[in-house]
């Protein structure tokens, strides 16, 4: 199945059998706090907060649950998208024209979470049919689309946590989300065996699946030759530390410039007067990947407007936002200076002119139903986070690009 005859070493190659280090463990367990304020959007109310726990919360225990069967990746059927398959990670928007894929460079793809079913702690990778959409219909054709200019995309499914157990209090909720990351590594560690054949790669994950990639980058590429080899590491939707995670990569740091590789971007897209401070404040008491709290530490803040680090840019270097439709449908014409963004000193990237309200509006056809307007799925706080990507979809696709072809020219031997 790997598209070269060169095959990769054994420092290479990471071993399938792992322990994860305890710093990245502390981090997991209170993974279902900031989760519960990036992903739900909830309002910090007993009764809300009672309201959320009984509707998405799995009510049996997760020691009594007979686990979905495991993704064997030898399969395709184990993957949301590879090389040759028909998904919507291979499409463009409509009127781009642009050129041939970048020849030897692979997109290694996690996608975030779409299961909201409390019937089980874990998803089956491929048994509920809205969460199978909902991978199709907006990660795929969203956020690893925009990723295709610059390599071909390998995107495993997993038994991704679902969405209540980010709520969970009992500590059944980390379990949940242990088994998932499970599930990517061994994704990863067959990829890397069977699939990559030595080629360069980036790594990109949204969401849940952002902190797969987070975990993923200290377990599996700080401290391995395939650092040497990842192009860059898109860490978009969950909140990352320069000192406490980002140091602690052994010589992975922050990209700080356009064709900058070997490094990180990561940003969270808020409304120009939103209130991130709940995800500050437990940006603040979490643990980094050095074991140490993140307080004092400085949140990374990627402008996908320029690609420099704590930077402010119009809306005329945006060169395409594309709107959100749940569907089968092509992707939309992008919209260029839909809105500029500036990253704010805590971290966070404020929008200046966030769409939605008076600016523009879809139409609610019955095809359409699952999408409204750009606030459809506006969190609390005026928080941007489905829309992560698709605010920044051309300026993503043109430096994915620009990143691969700039680690190629490094690496011509």
């Amino acid at each position: 199945m790997g598209q070269s005859d060169n095959k990769p070493t054994d420092s290479d190659t990471p071993k399938t059998k792992h322990k994860t280090a305890p710093a990245a463990k502390f981090l997991l367990i209170i993974a279902a706090v900031i989760v519960l304020i990036l992903v739900g959007g909830i309002i910090f109310t007993t009764n809300e907060g009672k309201m959320m726990t009984f509707a998405f919360v799995p009510s049996g225990k997760i020691a009594d649950e007979k686990m979905a069967p495991a993704p064997d990746y030898a399969d395709a059927s184990a993957w949301a998208a590879r090389p040759g398959a028909e998904d919507t990670a291979g499409w463009k928007p409509e009127g781009v024209m642009d050129a041939a894929v970048v020849p030897g460079v692979d997109v290694f793809y996690i996608h975030p979470t779409t299961y909201l079913n409390k019937a089980s702690w874990n998803a089956p990778y491929n048994g509920d049919a809205k969460a199978v959409r909902w991978v199709r219909g907006f990660a795929l054709k969203y956020q690893a689309s925009a990723f295709n200019l610059a390599g071909q995309v390998y995107a495993p499914k997993y038994r991704q946590a679902t969405f209540g157990a980010f709520l969970d209090t009992s500590g059944q909720g980390v379990q949940a989300i242990m088994r998932a990351h499970a599930d990517v590594l061994k994704a990863f560690d067959y990829y890397i065996a069977h699939d990559n054949g030595g080629r360069p790669f980036i790594l990109v994950g949204h969401s849940q699946g952002a902190l797969h990639a987070l975990m993923l980058l200290k377990e599996r590429l700080a401290n391995s030759k395939l650092k040497n080899r990842m192009v860059a590491a898109y860490i978009i939707g969950w909140p990352v530390s320069v000192e406490g995670d980002i140091d602690a990569l052994d010589g992975i740091n922050g990209c700080e410039g356009r064709t900058d590789t070997g490094c990180v971007i990561s940003y969270q897209s808020f409304g120009k007067d939103g209130d991130a401070s709940p995800i500050v404040k437990l940006f603040d008491a979490m643990p980094g990947l050095n074991g140490k709290p993140h307080t004092g530490t400085h949140m990374l803040c990627t402008n996908p407007l320029d690609w420099k680090i704590g930077s402010r840019e119009g809306a005329k270097a945006n060169k395409g936002a594309v709107p959100l439709f749940i569907n089968d449908k092509p992707i939309d014409a992008p919209i260029p200076g839909l809105t500029g963004a500036r990253c704010g000193k805590d971290g966070i990237l404020y929008l200046d002119n966030p769409p939605g309200g008076e600016g523009i509006k879809m139409s609610k056809t019955f095809d359409h139903s699952d999408a409204g307007d750009w606030r459809e799925y506006v969190m609390t706080g005026d928080n941007y986070h489905v829309y992560d990507l698709n605010l920044f979809y051309m300026n993503i696709r043109e430096n994915a690009a620009a990143r691969a072809r700039a680690w190629l020219e490094a690496h011509q031997e």
